[in-house]
């Protein structure tokens, strides 16, 4: 697993970074203040861009991801689609069980405090913890990251996915926390699966569907 770490280091560590500051914020601030200090800062600019930007951590994503991926190697489908699916199933759990109780942005300061919500944005108002698209995001462009074996391509994929878990509070879908949680939930799935199918032997995960046809 260290040799993961090394070879995807342009991902990890601004990651790593992103958890240590993300953790201090978690501590000098209450839920309320981290949410109204991001609610401040909005534009018409960024009101369109992060309204497309949260469909880049939705299952569509990953899924037009994976079949992109199966032409190329069965491998990196199914560690993609893979992580997806244990990384969404374990958040989901915690979203319907554990954490059933924990509204999102618009029920929680309903009464209290009038928050700025985009234009065109239905804003759900329960199971707010842990981000399903947080989940997502950073589960599918890490998993991406760890095939790509380019620096300056890992580096920017950790933003794309850093980029949609802000989408989320920005749209006032979900607080910090939420999004905290849920890149932890998609980073760590990713990396055992990834890890586990890496030392598989299964030879037909070294096809793809443009072998097959090939074959036939």
């Amino acid at each position: 697993m260290k040799a993961i770490f090394k070879t995807n280091v342009s991902f990890l560590l601004p990651y790593i970074l992103f958890i240590v500051s993300g953790a201090f914020l978690l501590v000098i601030n209450t839920k309320t203040e981290r949410h109204l200090g991001f609610n401040t800062f909005h534009s018409s600019f960024f009101d369109t861009f992060f309204y497309y930007t949260t469909y880049l951590g939705d299952g569509l994503m990953v899924l037009l991801t994976v079949i992109i991926l199966m032409a190329v190697k069965y491998r990196y489908a199914v560690i993609v689609g893979l992580s997806n699916i244990i990384a969404s199933i374990i958040t989901q759990a915690l979203k319907q069980t554990v954490f059933n109780d924990v509204v999102r942005p618009k029920k929680f300061f309903e009464g209290i405090q009038e928050l700025y919500f985009v234009p065109g944005v239905e804003n759900h108002l329960y199971f707010s913890f842990p981000s399903g698209h947080a989940t997502c995001a950073f589960s599918l462009y890490f998993a991406l990251a760890l095939l790509v074996k380019n620096k300056a391509l890992e580096l920017s994929l950790f933003f794309v996915a850093l980029l949609v878990g802000y989408s989320r509070i920005y749209l006032s879908q979900h607080f910090f926390e939420d999004v905290y949680a849920g890149s932890l939930i998609g980073i760590s799935t990713t990396f055992i699966v990834y890890y586990l199918i890496q030392k598989s032997n299964r030879n037909w995960m070294n096809g793809s569907l443009i072998t097959s046809f090939k074959k036939q």
